[in-house]
């Protein structure tokens, strides 16, 4: 027996459940767990689990693979030990490993863990199979939480919202035979029914990177529709007094921005800002938010995204902590709620939490800038007041009904919503999903007497004297088979819908959508491990042409396979076959030289049929220091600016290096070339390469570095005969999406971000940025680079918590 069997074999008689300890098996199917309650706990979270009071925890064992082979047994032994106190939760894992060298760990950012082996810790406090708390740790305990809302606007259920966090402890270490974790979740950062006694889901989730394996205590199959539903229980729990949560979090920021105007570049003074957020809880289960000017601190560029031949808008993820904390209550099929259009709020107030089966919440802001969230008229130092409030009740097992109304009142003009939805689960594998809502507007209209010498709205400012009233109607059906699934959907929305509050990337259309999907398995351990098969459809009528029995605007047939491959390696491929129909209307307003006095109504070609495209992926996580992916797509387009035929092909290509537990670097690169389908003619070629470096000095501190440059050439648009339009009686171009520019200048931006982060934990920060905007009017020269922009960053905050 050599030295390492020794280790385990005393490994494995040192954690040996004593025999008070009560073990529930997952494997055979004991599931319910009667949670010990200890009064007083003197535990160090330290990570060893050395701690006496460990051995009075109830044992969970027993985990069965969910990834990448559905019922295999566990490829890795977990352990799982479990109790609690008055005031908080304890969880200790012990994650054995059969070769402890290829676990992989970081000490990472806080919520950046998931590219490392991690344990997940599933709690639904309510025990309603639609909701719960997610808490993930890796082997060195660092943070990542969320919460998983089944039947929310998600369209993924099975992955859990990271954009809240909680306050809470853990600590990890390596050990010789895989790693040890312990958490400490405090109750005050949970919410719960107030009973007696009460019955808590449980599941625990163990990722393992170096196989990509996801090994369950309750077993999770994908012949059941919700994942919570096939959760543990921790029963029996009682005594619980968490105290009165009451949190302070004042916040301290300060800027400097420089810009380049007539008059060259030139720093503008030191902005600082002051503001508040608050948090009390009334009860165990219902929570009082305010905030007074809430920070929002953009200190790292956004992931770029090539947006030369896109039609609609492109949502951005919140980030202001404020509008994060139970955020999920107002989710919807179609999100009709999406906090960034509330873009400079001075103030507001958000009541969220559950009462006897009915979740609830209300939102209200005022906004002091509502002209820069929806654009038009309004008169000056006019704000946005929003009101949202949210009511959905639980409906036998995994169903619910809701409604929700959001308003949005600027002076006169308004935009109000209400809206019903509903979610039904039956025939164990089925879910059915609903949603109506309707909208009436009103909007400002300028009085032209009230227009100032520029042509911005002044103190006059006529409203309309007509209100704009428009539906949305959306509908799906999910089958969730271990083998073979479907979802069948449709969605309703006219031009006259407008959501203010709300993000609804298109109106003026009926979509049909329907997808199937085939899932075959190998065994365990095979080099083969899984492989789906998507079979898609999609239809997309203009305004109300499907009510009128007219033909599709839009459409597609797709098919698309995913190979799942031993190591944690994986490759994807499509095809689609796709038609487009043009509204001559879009370019009304485009002429062409050489047609008598040079104005003329120019068509585009009115249909596009026939377009192939085709795509291949592939990324691997086998080695341990490094993961990458590639990707190719070659399709045909139409150039939807010009009104003509195009193709396109895209290349992607990214690596992740991981050569020490505190250093991480990421690259990435996207390239798109548009190519006219009569001639060839270049139409656009865009270019993002992208870095990224973060060293992370503890678990508390770092320092990030991200640059990214985004290159994009595009031609004058054309007619489908060649000839350049012209507005203004002069060629033309349309760069970043939509926006029109008429001058010869490539800007090319280059941007670079520095960061330094002290963040010991949630709400408690010190920020000190700076970003810098470059640019380079010829591609890949680097030379006479011409800047922009800069800004300097501060933010100090500290959360006081009783």
């Amino acid at each position: 027996m050599n030295v390492y069997s020794l280790a385990l074999l005393s490994t494995a008689l040192h954690t040996a459940p004593p025999a008070d300890s009560a073990v529930y098996s997952g494997a055979d199917r004991q599931l319910a767990v009667s949670v010990p309650r200890i009064a007083e706990a003197a535990v160090r979270l330290d990570g060893d689990l050395g701690d006496a009071v460990w051995s009075q925890a109830a044992v969970l064992t027993g985990f069965t693979q969910t990834e990448p082979v559905e019922g295999a047994p566990a490829s890795e032994r977990t352990e799982v030990r479990v109790f609690y106190t008055p005031a908080a939760l304890y969880v200790g894992v012990r994650a054995f490993a059969k070769d402890p060298s290829r676990i992989r760990s970081s000490l990472a950012e806080r919520d950046k863990i998931l590219r490392d082996d991690q344990v997940q810790i599933l709690l639904d406090t309510f025990y309603d199979q639609r909701r719960a708390f997610a808490f993930y740790v890796n082997p060195l305990g660092i943070q990542q939480d969320g919460i998983l809302n089944e039947g929310g606007a998600r369209r993924r259920e099975d992955r859990a919202d990271f954009s809240p966090d909680f306050l809470w402890q853990s600590r990890g270490r390596l050990t010789p035979e895989g790693y040890t974790v312990e958490l400490r979740i405090p109750l005050k950062s949970l919410k719960f029914a107030g009973g007696r006694t009460q019955t808590w889901g449980i599941n625990v989730i163990r990722s393992i990177a170096a196989s990509g394996a996801e090994e369950a205590w309750a077993p999770l199959s994908r012949g059941n529709p919700s994942r919570l539903a096939q959760s543990g229980t921790l029963q029996g729990i009682h005594g619980l007094r968490p105290g009165r949560l009451v949190e302070v979090n004042p916040t301290a920021t300060a800027r400097r921005l420089g810009t380049t105007g007539s008059h060259g570049f030139a720093r503008g003074e030191l902005e600082p800002d002051l503001g508040v957020n608050l948090k009390y809880g009334l009860t165990s289960n219902m929570t009082l938010d305010a905030t007074i000017n809430p920070d929002f601190s953009q200190v790292e560029a956004d992931a770029g995204q090539i947006t030369v031949n896109e039609r609609f808008a492109i949502s951005v993820p919140e980030k202001r902590p404020f509008f994060l904390e139970g955020g999920d209550i107002f989710g919807t099929p179609e999100p009709l709620v999406y906090t960034r259009t509330i873009v400079d709020p001075s103030a507001g107030v958000k009541l969220t939490g559950k009462v006897n089966g009915f979740s609830v919440g209300y939102l209200g802001a005022v906004d002091e800038s509502p002209l820069a969230a929806r654009g038009g008229f309004a008169p000056r130092g006019e704000r946005a007041v929003f009101n949202i409030a949210r009511v959905q009740r639980d409906v036998g097992s995994g169903s619910s009904i809701g409604a929700l109304l959001t308003s949005r009142e600027t002076g006169d003009a308004f935009n109000r919503v209400l809206g019903v939805d509903a979610r039904f689960r039956f025939g164990g594998v089925y879910s059915w999903q609903l949603q109506g809502a309707e909208s009436w507007t009103r909007a400002w209209r300028p009085d032209p007497a009230g227009l100032d010498s520029a042509g911005a709205a002044g103190s006059r400012v006529a409203v309309a004297t007509h209100e704009r009233a428009g539906h949305l109607l959306h509908t799906a059906v999910d089958r969730s088979g271990r083998r073979w699934g479907f979802r069948l959907q449709a969605r309703d929305v006219p031009q006259e819908f407008q959501s203010q509050a709300g993000f609804v990337r298109r109106t003026a259309l009926t979509e049909l959508f329907a997808v199937n999907r085939f899932t075959s398995f190998g065994r365990a351990g095979a080099l083969l491990e899984n492989r789906n098969v998507f079979l898609l459809l999609n239809r997309v009528y203009d305004g109300r042409d499907f009510w009128r029995g007219e033909r599709a605007a839009e459409g597609s047939a797709s098919v698309r396979t995913s190979l799942s491959f031993r190591g944690n390696n994986r490759v994807e491929a499509s095809y689609a076959n796709r038609f487009f129909v043009l509204d001559p209307s879009d370019y009304a307003a485009y002429s062409a030289p050489g047609v008598g006095t040079g104005e003329a109504l120019v068509a585009p070609i009115r249909e596009l049929s026939g377009l192939h495209g085709f795509s291949l992926s592939g990324n691997s996580s086998y080695f341990k220091t490094v993961s990458a992916g590639v990707g190719t797509e070659w399709q045909q387009t139409p150039i939807f600016a010009e009104g003509t035929a195009g193709r396109q092909w895209s290349v992607t290509g990214e690596v992740a290096l991981r050569p020490t537990d505190a250093l991480r670097v990421e690259a990435s690169l996207r390239r798109t070339r548009i190519s006219r389908e009569r001639d060839g003619s270049l139409y656009s070629v865009a270019t993002l390469p992208r870095l990224k470096m973060e060293y992370q000095l503890s678990r508390a501190v770092f320092f990030r570095a991200v640059g990214q440059y985004a290159v994009e050439e595009v031609d004058v648009l054309r007619t489908p005969e060649g000839l350049p339009y012209l507005r203004n009686d002069a060629p033309f171009r349309v760069r970043r999406g939509r926006r029109v520019v008429e001058d010869e200048a490539q800007l090319n931006p280059l941007q670079l971000d520095l960061l330094f982060s002290y963040q010991p934990s949630p709400g408690t920060v010190i920020f000190l940025g700076y970003g810098r905007e470059v640019y380079d009017r010829e591609s890949f020269r680097f030379s006479g680079l011409e800047l922009r922009s800069d800004a300097f960053f501060l933010k100090f905050s500290y959360l006081f918590r009783r």
